[in-house]
């Protein structure tokens, strides 16, 4: 089985980005876009503890994902356990890179159907 070949950076802020981190950040955000990975150029992720040390529900992802065409993807999320943050984030991505692909997919064939349908038929020559 081939893994997808996209290309995932991580940077963080206020908190300490260890390898065990990233791994676990890439590993599932392959895996969550895995079967995507045709349209997905590459994925950003910005990890970030919001208020420090005082706890609480601070725990920031925001997950930048680039798609083929230009088009852009972000989504962020906050929770109190910076694992859980992104892996709920891998999947909302996953969700968004969906129904952006849909949309894009349906405004094409609405272009090409619109071009055909303006084009003089050669069957009435």
């Amino acid at each position: 089985k081939e893994r997808c070949a996209v290309i995932i950076s991580t940077s963080s802020h206020n908190i300490q980005l260890s390898r065990e981190l990233d791994e676990f950040v890439s590993a599932t955000l392959r895996n969550s876009l895995e079967r995507l990975a045709d349209d997905v150029v590459s994925v950003d992720v910005f990890l970030q503890d919001l208020n420090g040390p005082k706890g609480g529900i601070d725990k920031q992802a925001v997950i930048r994902i680039h798609l083929r065409g230009r088009r852009e993807v972000a989504i962020e999320t906050v929770h109190e356990n910076l694992s859980a943050a992104v892996r709920v984030g891998a999947k909302r991505a996953k969700r968004a890179v969906r129904r952006s692909l849909r949309k894009a997919r349906r405004i094409e064939k609405f272009r090409i159907s619109r071009r055909l349908a303006s084009q003089p038929s050669s069957l009435n020559a």
